[in-house]
């Protein structure tokens, strides 16, 4: 069973298929590409398509994240072990955005889109998880 690697944000690296160790492994970055244009209306070119992780030096996909510099400034393992937990803005910029995108989507999302494209995603799901254990 593979280890859980969690961002800040509780985004799941390891089953993000732009995470360095996923690479070509989960899919081709081509489908990376088009997924994340499909549901989340960005473009990140191909070379781009690879992240460390949130506490690890090295490329981050998301350079713009405004969790990661928070949760580092507080040296916090994750954002779930903060006090401010259940109402920061900053936090809900990025662990809360999935929901929204899945009821904007028209389609039908497949086992195999939620699985790429929504699932190591799901931030407040994963941080209320973490929160119940520690």
């Amino acid at each position: 069973m593979s280890r859980i690697v969690r961002g800040f944000c509780g985004y799941r690296c390891d089953l993000c298929p732009a995470y360095i160790k996923n690479i070509d492994r989960i899919v081709k970055k081509t489908t990376i590409r088009e997924g994340w244009n499909t549901f989340f209306g960005f473009d990140v070119p191909e070379e781009r398509l690879e992240c460390v992780g949130c506490d690890n030096k090295g490329n981050h996909l998301d350079t713009d994240c405004p969790v990661r510099p928070c949760a580092k400034q507080r040296e916090m393992q994750d954002c779930s072990f903060c006090k401010e937990f259940e109402s920061c803005k900053t936090l809900s910029s990025r662990a809360d955005i999935i929901d929204e995108i899945k009821k904007k989507y028209p389609k039908k999302i497949s086992p195999e889109e939620y699985a790429l494209f929504f699932r190591p995603y799901e931030g407040r799901s994963e941080l209320v998880k973490q929160r119940r254990k520690g």
